[in-house]
């Protein structure tokens, strides 16, 4: 028997939060069809993944190779259905912080998920690699942005984005992810082109398995999360993080702020 793994490893701000929640929301008619594991289920993996990206060296590589053994050597070897994963964070921190520019430490990383799939499944594994991108211009924008809410971030949008302008493309991460990954396969899809799919960026990511008895009908739709809010509190928020307030009331007011701008868009 052959197992099927799709790793939907990244990249932030690509849908993947809307990808998470509307599996958490379908998991009742998934779980018939599909073994999916989110974040909550592999913990130890994206931390270490995440300490990687930001301290590359032997140790913390070791650390995400012993994290990643571990998550596979849970997964039961005769279960037919195929195992869906799903966390941008095995693709790092996301860049904007900790002085990264981009998702450098992504291919080793994924070639440590490789190799633990390969060591608990053998050669009865079809593992494929899903990445969600996006338009560089709105990427770096939405970076920016949750960026701007959840950190101290002083820089307007046009200084933080020519920080970026010689790092390295989500396609090139791509190409550096697929000569790690050994004979797994490395797939794409752009969330501009999802937005009008039956189940937005949810759709790309299921077609990569075959469920014919899955009806995709019968799966709820939600409407996209973690999206800017179009009513300028960027500027606001910007406002927030240059003062001279203390971390706590910045925080207390961002959160308020994000509260009333929902209600607008309600």
């Amino acid at each position: 028997m052959t197992t099927q793994i799709v790793i939907h490893a990244g990249f932030h701000k690509t849908g993947t939060t809307s990808v998470q929640s509307m599996l958490r929301e379908n998991a009742t008619v998934l779980e018939t069809h599909l073994r999916v594991f989110l974040k909550e289920a592999f913990e130890d993996l994206t931390t270490s993944a995440r300490a990687f990206s930001i301290e590359p060296r032997e140790k913390t590589l070791r650390q995400v190779a012993e994290a990643a053994n571990a998550f596979f050597g849970t997964l039961d070897r005769t279960d037919p259905r195929p195992i869906l994963m799903s966390s941008e964070d095995l693709s790092g921190h996301m860049p904007g912080r900790h002085g990264l520019e981009c998702y450098d430490s992504a291919g080793l990383v994924m070639r440590c998920l490789s190799e633990a799939a390969a060591h608990h499944f053998g050669r009865n594994l079809d593992l494929v690699f899903y990445f969600s991108t996006r338009d560089r211009e709105p990427w770096l924008r939405s970076t920016w942005w949750q960026n701007l809410r959840s950190t101290r971030l002083t820089q307007d949008f046009q200084t933080y984005s020519a920080q970026f302008d010689d790092a390295r493309g989500l396609e090139d991460i791509l190409t550096e992810v697929a000569e790690d990954v050994g004979l797994a396969r490395v797939t794409s899809h752009r969330l501009e082109d999802a937005e009008t799919l039956p189940l937005g960026p949810l759709s790309p990511l299921l077609a990569l398995f075959d469920l014919p008895d899955l009806d995709l009908s019968s799966l709820q739709l939600l409407p996209p999360e973690n999206v800017q809010p179009n009513v300028g509190i960027d500027e606001v928020f910007l406002a927030l993080n240059r003062s001279a307030l203390p971390e706590k009331d910045v925080q207390d007011a961002k959160r308020t702020i994000r509260k009333m701008a929902r209600s607008l868009q309600v």
